[in-house]
């Protein structure tokens, strides 16, 4: 029997480009002048190619089929994309703080940028992941 696509696979390709410009843009926002000296965080980094590896495995198993065992996939890549975005904001919290508080120039406001636009591609990727989670890949 032939097998459909379904609203899953749409939405979990949605989440997997919205995980993949969060770690671009923090591996943008890691290069800049203000966050240059905070450095990349191995955990933000881990988390989120974790996530974007499973949500991909989840699109490549649905497409086969989904057998028993991969009912797990959807609420592990959730899980990594969550822990990524936690993560993030625990790497980048109180610098925002300072930047929006004492540290508030031009340059620094353009550094920021590059921080809002990871955190909220990240937490995108996050709560897109927890709504495919409830949506099959592909229908017979």
């Amino acid at each position: 029997m032939a097998r459909k696509k379904s609203a899953g696979l749409f939405l979990t390709a949605l989440t997997v480009i919205a995980a993949v410009v969060g770690i671009a843009s923090y591996m943008v926002n890691t290069g800049t002048n203000y966050y240059a000296k905070m450095g990349v965080s191995f955990p933000v980094v881990a988390c989120l190619v974790i996530g974007i590896v499973v949500e991909d495995t989840v699109i490549l198993v649905g497409l086969k089929g989904t057998p028993q065992w991969a009912d797990i996939l959807p609420v592990c890549g959730s899980v990594a994309l969550m822990v990524g975005v936690v993560m993030l904001l625990n790497a980048r919290i109180n610098n925002l703080a300072a930047v929006f508080t004492f540290e508030n120039s031009a340059a620094n406001m353009a550094d920021t940028t590059s921080c809002i636009a990871a955190i909220a591609a990240t937490l995108a990727a996050a709560l897109l992941s927890i709504v495919s989670a409830f949506f099959d890949v592909t229908q017979e």
